[in-house]
C-alpha cells in the first residue's frame, strides 16, 4: 500500500514531532474551520468542472483539460456522467461530485470493506494573469497496478464514493496473469474537509481539494471484530452513526461483545450442537436466512434462518438477534 493514505500515523508523527520539540520560538497554527474552508472548496471545483472537460480512454483513464475561450467542449459539468453524494461531516453537508463513468457488474464494498483499485490523484491551482485564468494540474500518487485499500483507513472521500461502484469480473490467464473486465471506473473531486485538509502532504499543499481517477475491480468483505458477523452487517445505517447497541462508546462492528451482557458475539450466534454432524456444516449462522444447502447433509434446514432471537425464530425481519439481546443469555435450550 502507498503512502498516500497513511492519515493515523502522519497525525501520530506530527504529535511526536511537536511533543519532542522543546523549543519556546515553535508555534504551531491552528486548522482554520471547516466551515470557512468548504466554502472555498465548492467555488474551487466548481470552477474547475465548468471550465475542463475530461478525454477517457479505453482503459478508462482520464484527462483534464481546459477548455481554450470560444471553445465548444463539453464541460464536466455538464456531463450525464456526473453524480454528487452530499456527506454530513465536521457539521458540515458536503457535496462529493463524482463521475460513474462505468459503474460495474459486481457487487458494492461498504466503507467498512477492503477494495481492489488502481487509482491516480491530482490536484489543481488557478492562477489568474491579465485576466486570464490557467489551471495547473499535479499527479501527486499514481498506482497504475491495483493494490487492495480499506476503505475505513483512507480519506473520506474514498470511503463514500468507492461504494457508489460496483466490481466487475475476472479471468485467469494461462501465463498467470489475470485479467480483469466490467469493472467500476470513475472519477471524484473531494473537498479538503474530506481529504487531508490541514495535514502537509508531500506535493499536496494544505486545504487542497483532490481529483481521483480510480477503478474497482474486486472487494472484500471485513470482520473487524473477529466476531463471525461482517461489518457491513453490524454497522447499521451507513448514513448515519454506527450501531452501538449497548451504548458503550463501540460500534458493533468493533464490538466482541454487541450487547455487553459478558457473553461474546461469536458464541451467541453458533449454531445448536445437534446440527454439527453434517459434512460442511458451517458453526455459525448466516447473518440473513438462507435457502437450503443440499450439500450440507445431516443439516436439518428446512426452516431458513439467519441469526435466531432468544426464541429460536431465524426469519422475522423485525426479530432482535439473541447477540443484541442482554437478556438472551447462553446457555440456550437448542444450544
Amino acid at each position: 500500500m502507498k503512502s498516500v493514505f497513511k492519515i493515523a500515523l502522519l497525525v501520530v508523527g506530527i504529535t511526536t514531532l511537536f511533543s519532542c520539540n522543546k523549543s519556546d520560538d515553535v508555534s504551531i497554527t491552528p486548522p482554520r474551520p471547516y466551515s470557512e474552508v468548504y466554502e472555498e472548496d465548492k467555488i474551487k471545483i466548481k470552477d474547475f468542472l465548468d471550465t475542463h472537460y475530461v478525454t477517457v480512454d479505453a482503459d478508462f483513464n482520464t484527462t483534464f483539460t481546459q477548455i481554450p475561450a470560444g471553445g465548444t467542449q463539453q464541460s464536466i459539468f455538464e456531463m450525464p456522467e456526473l453524480e454528487f453524494k452530499d456527506v454530513e461531516a465536521n457539521d458540515i453537508t458536503y457535496r462529493l461530485y463524482y463521475l460513474k463513468l462505468r459503474e460495474g457488474s459486481g457487487v458494492n464494498p461498504t466503507r467498512v470493506d477492503s477494495a481492489f483499485v488502481s487509482y491516480k490523484g491530482n490536484t489543481f491551482m488557478k492562477t489568474t494573469a491579465a485576466g486570464v485564468d490557467t489551471y495547473t494540474q499535479n499527479v501527486f500518487e499514481f498506482a497504475q497496478s491495483p493494490e487492495w485499500e480499506t476503505l475505513d483507513g483512507v480519506i473520506r472521500g474514498w470511503g463514500e464514493i468507492i461504494p457508489e461502484f460496483k466490481t466487475g469480473t475476472y479471468t485467469s490467464n494461462s501465463d498467470g496473469t489475470i485479467s480483469f473486465d466490467d469493472y467500476g471506473a470513475g472519477v471524484m473531486f473531494i473537498p479538503s474537509g474530506l481529504g487531508y485538509f490541514n495535514l502537509p502532504r508531500p506535493s499536496i499543499p494544505v486545504y487542497a481539494p483532490l481529483i481521483f481517477n480510480f477503478k474497482l475491480y474486486n472487494q472484500r468483505y471485513r470482520d473487524h471484530d473477529g466476531d463471525g458477523i461482517l461489518s457491513k452487517d453490524e454497522y447499521g445505517d451507513f448514513n448515519g452513526i454506527a450501531t452501538d447497541t449497548d451504548g458503550d462508546g463501540i460500534p458493533d462492528y468493533l464490538d466482541p461483545d454487541d450487547d455487553g451482557d459478558g457473553y461474546l458475539t461469536k458464541f451467541e450466534i453458533r449454531k445448536p450442537l445437534p446440527l454439527l454432524t453434517g459434512q460442511g456444516t458451517s458453526l455459525i449462522y448466516p447473518f440473513n436466512p438462507i435457502v437450503d444447502d443440499p450439500l450440507t447433509t445431516g443439516v436439518d434446514e428446512s426452516e431458513p434462518k439467519g441469526i435466531p432471537d432468544a426464541s429460536g425464530d431465524g426469519t422475522t425481519p423485525t426479530r432482535l438477534r439473541r447477540h443484541l439481546d442482554r437478556n438472551a443469555k447462553p446457555p440456550y435450550n437448542n444450544y
